[in-house]
């Protein structure tokens, strides 16, 4: 574990000291979530502030079934506090909480969305100097925009969601996921079409040309661009989506939790951690200062919201265990 911040002294609102942990995913992002939001909350509320990772939903069950929570507060895929509220995620305190300043859409009784970012397509310029793709549907259509494409290579990841778009679906039509309709059109590409596995083997991806189309998630596109690549962004019909905070049930600081997730998506901690990484603030009130390249990539733009479509996260949370199962029995048959 790693420690932020010490302070003694008897705990408030109820808990029974003044500590708390916090559990995310590692790496330069849980780097960047301790320095907006967790070591700036400890020190102002006299909180002894610790870290764990990674993320771990079989740890998390195993933890709340066994009574022996060390968590307070962990950064999920919204699929899991969503499909297990009130069984291993807590419900949360709105009078603490400020829900309405999220995304319509975004917030559940169990979790609150942190980080957003999308599934966008993009390409290579020099691939296609004349007829420029213009919507997922190009991402299919090799006769016109011939070339390698890659996608994310698990059910979650969108490919479905942008093989129903390419197949001619609405955005407000595609859940219920019609499964065999997406693989005959994901079928259609052949040879043409990659997979990545990771976001970073994507943005490695990107970085070496690897493609000339792609659908990856914004974060990983702004970085490639930043480190020199030259794809485009089509915005139209990009997947919205973002990263969560939940409660284990059974947390040993729960009111501390509530207070520390207010902060955290409060608008100024949420300015702080977009003009740090590549997600977007999830507070309408927060206003980041960026630069050209970051304000591009920005999904939190009103013009790339009215263009996009949030993922279902409550079908997914019903769903997931289904949908990976005829994504595998697909991707190897």
């Amino acid at each position: 574990m790693i420690s932020a911040g010490c302070s003694s002294g008897s705990g408030s609102s109820g808990s029974s000291a003044k500590e708390l942990t916090f559990t995310s995913y590692g790496s330069g992002y849980q780097e960047a979530q301790a320095k907006a939001w967790l070591t700036p909350w400890a020190k102002e509320a006299g909180v002894k502030a610790v870290q764990d990772q990674p993320t771990d939903y079989a740890k998390i069950k195993t933890m709340v079934e066994s009574k022996r929570v060390a968590w307070d507060v962990v950064d999920t895929e919204p699929f899991f506090p969503v499909g297990t509220c009130d069984k291993y995620a807590e419900k949360l305190d709105f009078d603490k909480i400020d829900k309405s300043k999220f995304p319509k859409g975004t917030v559940t009784d169990c979790a609150v969305p942190d980080a957003m970012y999308s599934l966008v397509l993009v390409y290579n310029p020099k691939k296609y100097p004349d007829a420029k793709p213009s919507s997922i549907k190009d991402f299919f259509d090799t006769t016109a925009f011939p070339g390698k494409r890659l996608a994310p290579g698990f059910a979650t990841g969108g490919a479905i969601e942008a093989a129903l778009l390419g197949d001619g679906v609405a955005p407000a039509s595609l859940y219920p996921l019609d499964y065999d309709r997406a693989f005959r059109k994901l079928d259609t590409l052949g040879k043409n079409l990659g997979f990545w596995e990771t976001s970073a083997q994507s943005q490695q991806a990107l970085e070496s040309q690897q493609a000339d189309m792609a659908l990856v998630w914004s974060g990983r596109a702004y970085m490639a661009a930043k480190n020199g690549s030259a794809y485009t962004p089509v915005w139209q019909d990009n997947m919205l989506a973002y990263a969560v905070l939940m409660v284990p049930k059974g947390a040993p600081h729960k009111d501390l939790a509530m207070d520390f997730i207010a902060y955290a998506t409060g608008a100024k901690g949420q300015a702080a951690f977009a003009e740090d990484q590549p997600y977007a603030a999830v507070n309408s009130d927060a206003r980041p200062e960026l630069d050209a390249l970051a304000e591009e990539w920005n999904t939190a733009r009103d013009d790339i919201q009215q263009k996009g479509f949030y993922q279902d996260v409550t079908w997914w949370a019903e769903n997931q265990d289904t949908a990976t199962k005829r994504w595998t029995d697909w991707a190897t048959g």
